[in-house]
């Protein structure tokens, strides 16, 4: 028997065997590890592993960096050949642009009309006197149907066509401009027309002779003495057929002006130095005429036309003069009422 804390002694249960079993000893401490130690092998695996993985993505790196190199050099080679090509194919077009055009000089000119003297000089011989005076009557009388007119542009296109169309008194002319022979006479004419200049104005001259048989206006004044005050460039023909004889006056070639030939009249003289007197005064061809190449072909009368010069031709003319039968006024008196472009 024992005596507990309390002083109470214990009891002893007599009737129960007595704990005989030993205690159970605790665990010893494992001395094996939890996870099994890398071997040398495994180290050099896993190194070079990862030796791989870094050499892959430099070579993704270098791949990349390549095709960045290679796109950038195939922009900039792209945007070279563009550059190139845009400036070519501008000069291209430059070229071909300024090719269309030409440049034109119209020179400021006096008219005959204004330098012809208004009374007799003094010192004319008695003789002469009386025709001299009625010279002066004639163009004093008409002094005020002088009309001037815009130069025209200095630009002019070298070629195409345009409808120039003469309501006359003794009929319609329909004719064809062809700026290729003579742009800078032909766009003076155009000029001209657009102005109004040949509006109401007469066909004051045509010859009849054998070698020349032609219808000539565009002098508001009459008499062939006008101009618009200037004077246009001379572009002589190089496309004629050469005539059977060579010019008296100049020693040159003699060419044919085909029938329904529009020309310009000038007075140009090479003896006197006088050249690109051209201006507002034109011919129409009646039937193939014989003259130097020196007046700038701009077109052809059309068929209707044709018709219309016929007609005034059979009619006839005035001669200026008793030596003169074969170059005066036509008879049927030719006013071109309008004159337009189209």
């Amino acid at each position: 028997m024992s005596t507990n804390d309390d002083g109470q002694e214990d009891k002893v249960d007599l009737n129960k065997p007595a704990d005989t079993s030993e205690p159970t000893p605790e665990p010893a401490a494992s001395t094996e590890p939890t996870s099994a130690a890398l071997t040398n092998e495994e180290r050099r695996q896993a190194a070079k592993a990862k030796l791989e993985q870094r050499l892959e993505a430099d070579r993704q790196a270098a791949r990349k960096r390549k095709l960045i190199i290679a796109s950038v050099s195939t922009a900039v080679v792209v945007a070279i050949v563009a550059t190139v090509t845009t400036v070519v194919v501008k000069k291209v077009l430059d070229d071909r642009e300024a090719a269309r055009w030409t440049n034109c000089t119209y020179a400021n000119a006096a008219s005959d009309i204004d330098s012809f003297p208004k009374t007799v000089p003094a010192g004319t011989p008695a003789a002469q006197q009386a025709e001299y005076q009625k010279q002066i009557d004639q163009i004093n009388a008409v002094r005020d149907k002088q009309r001037k007119s815009p130069k025209p542009p200095a630009k002019e296109l070298k070629s195409g066509t345009a409808t120039w169309t003469l309501n006359t008194s003794q009929g319609v002319i329909p004719a064809t401009l062809d700026r290729s022979g003579a742009p800078c006479n032909t766009n003076a004419i155009i000029s001209l027309t657009d102005n109004k200049f040949f509006d109401a104005t007469t066909c004051h001259r045509m010859t009849t002779s054998k070698t020349l048989q032609v219808l000539q206006c565009g002098d508001p004044a009459g008499i062939g003495l006008g101009n618009p005050g200037w004077s246009s460039p001379d572009e002589p023909p190089t496309n004629l057929k050469p005539g059977p004889t060579q010019n008296p006056m100049g020693g040159d070639q003699i060419v044919i002006y085909p029938r329904g030939t529009i020309a310009i009249a000038n007075s140009n003289s090479a003896q006197m130095g006088r050249a690109n007197t051209g201006g507002s005064q034109f011919f129409l061809v009646i039937n193939d005429s014989q003259l130097p190449a020196n007046y700038a072909v701009v077109g052809k009368v059309d068929d209707a036309g044709l018709a219309v010069l016929d007609k005034v031709y059979k009619g006839g003319i005035v001669p200026s003069g008793p030596d003169r039968t074969d170059d005066g006024k036509p008879k049927l008196p030719v006013e071109i009422k309008t004159a337009t472009i189209s």
